[in-house]
């Protein structure tokens, strides 16, 4: 049969490479920046908001888990881990620049339903559809750059990057609790400065 002896190209598992890096293979490590640094730089733009510096904060986010590997239990997952890495290292950028932080405590975008943010234009919408409406893409990621830190990283996680409860919690290492007060204070002030954003628009 055509076909019948394909064969295919296997995967390492991340905890496979982490171990192989800690065995002294230096080019497993590669594999695994090739496989988040996308993710990783986007963390990182969102937060610090400038690519240039998203850039550094990304590089410099791989050169600490680098460092840092021996010291990975495996408690959580890796990307988890490296995520967590990120976000510190952008916030540390921020407070280097001397501007204001946001850090974002983000529930989980897709799974939200009941909580909704009006747009200023006596329209009503979840906050998940606000990321994905062409027309509030910019307004909400400006509005993001404007809240304080803690709130900036959990909407970056929740709601631009969709992680879960459960994801956000281990990434940012906070207490669920503490995360869903982070969410409801965060979708209040997005609701207010949308809402003037608007009104000075339509000025």
């Amino acid at each position: 049969m055509a076909g019948s002896n394909r064969t295919h190209e296997y995967t390492p598992t991340d905890k496979e490479l982490i171990a192989r890096v800690l065995a002294g293979d230096e080019a497993s490590y590669g594999t695994l920046v090739a496989r988040y640094q996308d993710y990783v730089y986007t963390i990182a733009v969102r937060i610090v908001g400038s690519d240039e510096d998203a850039e550094d904060v990304a590089q410099e986010a791989f050169v600490r888990a680098y460092r840092a590997l021996p010291r990975f239990r495996g408690d959580s997952k890796f990307s988890s881990w490296l995520y967590r890495i990120a976000t510190n290292r952008a916030l540390t950028h921020l407070k280097k620049r001397r501007r204001r932080a946001v850090t974002v405590d983000i529930e989980s975008g897709p799974h939200v339903e009941a909580d909704v943010i009006d747009d200023g234009r006596g329209e009503e919408m979840s906050p998940e559809l606000m990321v994905r409406d062409e027309e509030f893409r910019r307004a909400v990621r400006a509005a993001v750059l404007e809240l304080p830190e803690q709130y900036r990283v959990v909407v970056t996680l929740f709601y631009l990057e969709e992680r879960s409860y459960k994801e956000v919690v281990a990434i940012l290492g906070i207490p669920m609790g503490t995360l869903k007060t982070h969410l409801h204070r965060s979708r209040a002030l997005l609701r207010d400065i949308l809402t003037k954003q608007n009104l000075e628009g339509g000025r």
